[in-house]
């Protein structure tokens, strides 16, 4: 796997992405679907249960406890002598899925986003802009907006580091789409409930793939374990497509 193509890949998909919706409507057209402006209702209410419960509750403490456990295993791995290669497969898992919803967590805080149901267009008293637009002169608000990107579907993308994890290309695309069906599945359910756009949740899924590419760079070009042979032997049969 060619990190440094699939780090470029990932900046023209946001370019493509930002250029997109920043050109047309889509956000808009799609969240009307969504919407039922003659109750002033979206698909599914934010705190009607079971969807509370399945769709954000239960994915966010599973990621969570997911990490733990990828922890404790790292902590197993490094005492039982496991193929360094391994623990640094282990150390992009761990580290991503602490790092992606971090920063897509700290955009979300600065970069002012509305979402949906804030928007005037929506019942809320916000005016619409898109995501490299400025408020109009006339609103005033103290308030910071932080829905823009999708911070909740993060969790999902993060799992996308599974995919280094595996060494059969079988079982790396298992763990692609098992991550992207996820974060996909998290990210509807909050624009459902009007809580982001699709350029929202787009955006999201390709910063989080951009990142955890940073993070696999880092891990197995830079972070050196020391060696025993056995272990340097282990490393050299166990190849990360290309490392």
């Amino acid at each position: 796997m060619n990190l440094s193509k699939h780090l470029l890949y990932s900046m023209y998909a946001l370019t493509l992405i930002a250029f997109l919706f920043e050109t047309t409507n889509s956000d808009i057209w799609l969240q009307n679907l969504l919407f039922n402006a003659s109750n002033q209702t979206w698909l599914i209410d934010k705190y009607e249960e079971p969807y509370r419960f399945i769709f954000y509750l239960l994915p966010k403490y599973s990621i969570i406890l997911l990490a733990l456990s990828l922890i404790a295993f790292y902590v197993i791995a490094c005492r039982r002598k496991y193929s360094k290669h391994f623990q640094k497969r282990l150390l992009v898992v761990i580290f991503s899925l602490m790092l992606v919803p971090s920063v897509i967590g700290g955009l979300k805080a600065t970069t002012n986003g509305a979402c949906p149901a804030q928007l005037e267009l929506y019942g809320g008293d916000v005016p619409y802009v898109k995501a490299f637009e400025l408020m109009p002169e006339s609103f005033e608000s103290t308030k910071k907006y932080k829905c823009f990107p999708a911070g909740h579907a993060s969790g999902g993308f993060a799992l996308m580091s599974l995919f280094f994890l595996f060494y059969r290309p079988k079982y790396q695309c298992i763990a692609i789409a098992f991550a992207v069906s996820t974060g996909w599945i998290m990210g509807s359910y909050k624009m459902a409930i009007g809580d982001h756009f699709l350029s929202h949740t787009l955006t999201t899924m390709t910063l989080s793939w951009l990142i955890i590419c940073l993070i696999a760079a880092v891990v197995f070009r830079t972070l050196h374990f020391p060696n025993s042979k056995s272990n340097a032997k282990n490393s050299q049969q166990e190849p990360i497509n290309g490392y």
